[in-house]
């Protein structure tokens, strides 16, 4: 009988190089890092593999001596060429169930999901866990339609049992109500890269995350 795994932490941190520059990506990455309590996704889609590879190493190296997990959007090759925590899926991505063929146990695999029929979709496939939104208004998120409301976070938690990050318009005061609502976490972009201060955003989600995620 396999172990009980170690609960996921709650507050998941995307990274989007274009919203700070490369290097001052990596500057925030190491100033919010020592905060742990984090997993990091290494968000960077445009970027060809000999960069990507160059930028999750210099991830590693901030991520590794605090042991925060950081898994890479979509490419399954890079979490086996850099020892990666796992991999992140799109919603339109390989099924969750093929990642682990792949990958083989001992590795997580998230997906992004907008609706609680793929929440519960991406459990039978074999995800670790799931990103599900836009839950608020974000302008990032537009693309993928209105918000969802609060409500699908219910729904997604009642029906399945994999943790459910919120993402969309994510702030330190709705966490409560993402939480409530049966989330496991947050995932945040803007609201870390694009604070006045990056560490203190992260100290006050994991703040809100500590008061009132379940024991």
């Amino acid at each position: 009988m396999l172990a009980p795994q170690p609960p996921l932490p709650p507050l998941y941190v995307v990274t989007d190089r274009h919203q700070t520059g490369a290097d001052r990506l990596l500057h925030i990455l190491g100033d919010i890092i020592p905060e742990q309590g984090m997993m990091i996704q290494i968000r960077e889609r445009d970027l060809g593999a000999r960069d990507l590879l160059r930028f999750v190493e210099e991830v590693h190296r901030l991520a590794r001596p605090f042991q925060v997990p950081c898994l890479i959007n979509d490419r399954v090759d890079l979490v086996l060429a850099t020892g990666a925590a796992g991999v992140h899926l799109r919603a339109d991505s390989m099924p969750a169930q093929e990642a682990r063929k792949c990958l083989g146990a001992g590795y997580l695999i998230g997906k992004s999901v907008h609706s609680a029929e793929e929440v519960f979709q991406s459990e039978q496939d074999g995800a670790d866990f799931v990103v599900l939104g836009p839950v608020y208004e974000t302008p990032s998120k537009r693309q993928y339609g209105p918000p969802l409301g609060v409500r699908v976070i219910h729904e997604a938690s009642e029906r399945c049992t994999i943790p459910v990050y919120a993402i969309g318009g994510m702030t330190p005061a709705r966490v409560e109500n993402v939480l409530a609502a049966g989330a496991a976490g947050v995932a945040v972009i803007s609201s870390i890269f694009q604070a006045a201060s990056p560490r203190e955003a992260v100290a006050a989600y994991s703040t809100q995350l500590r008061k009132w995620r379940p024991r």
